[in-house]
């Protein structure tokens, strides 16, 4: 089951509510079903939950009922007596004729939970989110751009930011801002969802912190050993063509350390002193080192 199912089938748990909250919740479902019009209601969806769900609210808000039919993996509800459809348009606020202008009837959400729950509706009629192993993504999918865009008003409102984009002959409305996605699941009721990609993004952003902080150390180690293998090659090359005495005697304790050391990093090779000198002290007597060094090693090749 995927990701969005698994979202739509734990909205489907959540309480119907109050009599204007399952109202509303059923309007949702009705503007996005695949058919909404004075002749025909149906309502389309391969997730039996969802189909329960609908009959059910169905015959608590209209007193209609329906039977879900079994069409390949889909379930259908459909409406097609007169008496009901006009009873459903007259309630939702629609005249009963032939073309309908489908428009967001505002008195149908003024209250925060009603909004919710018709957001919840259309959410599960024609909504999609991608699983927490993906890149963030919510979308709801229409055919009329004027109820997408007063829909975009209503999540506005609502403190969600949503875009709108067109798709073929169709409209979406989105979110990809993983914040923006947890707050509408959470509100729509879903919860559990919310928090499984609020963990993957917590998840993803120590395991992305922990990466950044080995390669960190990686990069310091490798630029550590560079450096090392620079001045103990440096330092043997002068020790063989001048011996210990070309450094000054304050600076022979250092030459040892630095030889005999060659993993140890500025601030280990520091402690090893007695007493323990500082990192800065430590890397002026290494720079000092490395300029005596290369200025035998140069003078020895021009003697050559």
């Amino acid at each position: 089951m995927s990701f969005s199912s698994k979202t739509k089938t734990e909205l489907c748990r959540a309480p119907l509510g109050r009599a204007c909250c399952q109202l509303a919740e059923i309007y949702g479902v009705l503007l996005y079903a695949a058919v909404f019009s004075h002749r025909e209601i149906r309502i389309t969806t391969e997730l039996p939950a969802f189909a329960r769900r609908a009959a059910r609210l169905l015959d608590k808000v209209f007193g209609v009922q329906v039977k879900a039919e079994t069409v390949g993996r889909r379930r259908v509800l459909r409406i097609t007596d007169e008496k009901a459809l006009r009873m459903i348009m007259t309630s939702l606020g629609y005249d009963f004729k032939s073309h309908i202008t489908y428009h967001l009837n505002r008195n149908m959400v003024e209250n925060d939970c009603c909004a919710a729950a018709f957001l919840r509706g259309i959410f599960l009629m024609s909504g999609s989110v991608a699983g927490p192993d993906k890149k963030s993504h919510l979308e709801i999918k229409c055919s009329h751009q004027t109820l997408c865009r007063e829909v975009m008003s209503l999540m506005l409102d609502l403190g969600i930011q949503p875009k709108l984009t067109a798709r073929r002959t169709a409209y979406l409305i989105y979110l990809k801002d993983t914040a923006g996605i947890e707050d509408l699941l959470t509100r729509i009721g879903a919860s559990r969802a919310a928090m499984t990609i609020m963990e993957a993004k917590i998840e993803k952003n120590l395991r992305n912190n922990i990466n950044r902080q080995v390669n960190c150390e990686t990069s310091n180690l490798m630029k550590t050993t560079d450096a090392s293998a620079r001045q103990i090659a440096a330092i043997e090359r002068a020790l063989t063509l001048g011996g210990i005495e070309i450094y000054p005697e304050n600076l022979r304790e250092t030459v040892d350390l630095r030889v005999a050391n060659p993993a140890a990093s500025l601030a280990e090779l520091a402690a090893m002193f007695d007493p323990p000198i500082s990192k800065p002290g430590l890397s002026h007597r290494l720079r000092r080192i490395m300029q005596i060094s290369e200025t035998l090693i140069e003078r020895a090749g021009e003697e050559t």
